[in-house]
């Protein structure tokens, strides 16, 4: 209930305020922008998610607006990824929200402070600011967390699966031997 009462706030402030920056030179990067800004409108999070992959396969050819749009994007659809209880799409998400703030720290770390400072600034009509900085925060710590557990989980299965092969084949091998 809490989660789903989180995103739901969450979603609401990224909603109002998360595509204000668009404005990159690249007449390119401005029309996709345009376009997840719209689709974000109308809670299309699909066509949300396929434009703002095919800007996230040009990374490094983004702007430092486009890479916060992008960010803020991203943190939006992780939101709706726990609003679905859609663990693959959290993650991705917040692993591609990552990417997009470590790339635009990347190339121009005052540009990007700048922005991100801006962006945690503004609240929407609800009095609900998002802090980019804080949230990607967060989804590394989640994400740190979530990597230990998937590679323990990992390392135990195929322990667990060489003992029961083990104890098949030991089966196998005594029942033969009977005969």
């Amino acid at each position: 209930m809490i989660k789903k009462l989180f995103s739901t706030m969450l979603l609401a402030a990224v909603l109002v305020m998360g595509m204000s920056s668009c404005g990159s030179e690249d007449k390119e990067q401005q029309r996709v922008c345009k376009e997840i800004s719209e689709a974000m409108t109308a809670q299309k999070f699909d066509k949300v998610t396929e434009l703002c992959g095919s800007l996230y396969e040009r990374l490094p050819e983004c702007s430092v607006k486009t890479l916060g749009d992008l960010t803020m994007s991203y943190i939006t659809l992780s939101a709706v990824g726990i609003a679905n209880s859609n663990e693959d799409q959290v993650v991705d998400c917040m692993r591609h929200a990552v990417d997009c703030y470590d790339e635009a720290m990347k190339k121009d770390p005052n540009a990007a402070k700048k922005l991100w400072d801006e962006m945690a600034s503004k609240k929407n009509e609800q009095g609900l600011s998002i802090n980019p900085t804080e949230i990607v925060e967060i989804f590394r710590q989640q994400l740190s967390a979530y990597d230990a557990a998937t590679a323990a989980a990992d390392s135990i299965q195929p322990s667990a699966e060489s003992e029961l092969a083990s104890e098949t084949a030991l089966e196998v091998t005594e029942a033969v031997s009977q005969d």
